[in-house]
């Protein structure tokens, strides 16, 4: 009988010819999984970053579009202030005294208002006098000093560095983080006024309810801000009664109102997919163009 006991030996090693390198490669599988599932995840985050950005700015131009389309429409169906309307012709036209309208642009209903900058206290061309009057009583009860705004307003657009005893000078602006300088010269846009001190955002974009005094209003008070007292872009220098605020109607005398009509600068608000914007422009009827864009710009949602 054949001794068996003299043949090979058989082992797990034998049997197993990659021997302890099994552990190793087990780590590499692994490790080659993990960054596979690393690079997938980047590249999904990554897609859907683009899909975002995308549909942002999708959404950006086709606003854009949409405030090109109103502002078009609006161009051709304005009629000046003085103009004389029939009740019934209302709908046939579109007026800048602050009226709210709507309209159907691709399906959609948008809604737009229209302004006439004239109806607001020229920024630039009012007097310090002028300029308290309306904003202390403007900011009664919502500011303690509004007349220390108004002496920051005034040393923001002068051409010294003499400061006022409520207002502000280089070396306040000089000291804020981050630091800036003051124009020493008139306002080229409404919003420098948030750089002025004192101004806060709440009281320039509003809302402030205003209701005249000693009377309570059946409706609603009218709401607004410092932004839509104030303008840059009357140049006549006179506020134009049809286009006035009510504010101003209340705090103005006679002497400071006109009833001169015609057509001036203007401004559009509307609210879209990203937000509100408000855009002032002018009729132009040339060029292939109904108007001239001047100042285009996102805001906060207005009331």
């Amino acid at each position: 009988m054949a001794d068996n006991t003299s043949g090979p030996k058989m082992n797990k090693e034998s049997l197993s010819p990659l021997g302890d390198q099994s552990g190793t490669i087990l780590v590499l599988v692994l490790w080659v999984i993990a960054l596979l599932t690393m690079v997938a995840g980047y590249f999904s985050v990554e897609a859907r970053l683009r899909g975002n950005m995308g549909h942002s700015a999708w959404n950006l131009l086709k606003s854009r579009l949409e405030v090109e389309s109103i502002l078009n429409l609006t161009a051709i169906y304005l009629a000046p202030l003085d103009q004389e309307q029939d009740e019934e012709d209302t709908d046939k036209f579109i007026v800048a005294d602050g009226s709210s309208y709507k309209v159907k642009i691709g399906g959609r209903e948008l809604g737009f208002s229209l302004e006439d900058e004239r109806g607001k206290i020229d920024l630039n061309k009012v007097d310090e006098e002028l300029l308290d009057k309306i904003l202390g009583t403007f900011l009664e009860g919502v500011v303690e000093e509004p007349s220390h705004i108004v002496e920051a307003i005034l040393d923001w657009k002068d051409n010294d560095d003499d400061k006022r005893p409520g207002g502000a000078e280089k070396d306040y602006y000089e000291s804020l983080k981050p630091a800036y300088k003051p124009a020493n010269s008139k306002f080229l846009l409404l919003e420098q006024l948030l750089l002025v001190k004192g101004m806060d955002p709440k009281i320039f974009w509003g809302p402030i309810e205003w209701e005249k005094s000693g009377e309570k209003a059946e409706s609603s008070a009218w709401k607004g801000g410092i932004q839509d007292l104030f303008t840059v872009y009357n140049q006549s220098g006179v506020v134009i009664r049809a286009a006035a605020p009510e504010p101003l109607l209340d705090i103005l005398d006679e002497k400071d109102l006109s009833d001169k009509g015609g057509m001036g600068t203007l401004r559009l608000k509307t609210c879209l997919y990203q937000g509100c914007y408000q855009i002032f422009w002018d009729v132009e009827k040339q060029q292939n163009s109904l108007f001239k864009l001047l100042h285009w710009q996102q805001i906060p949602r207005f009331h």
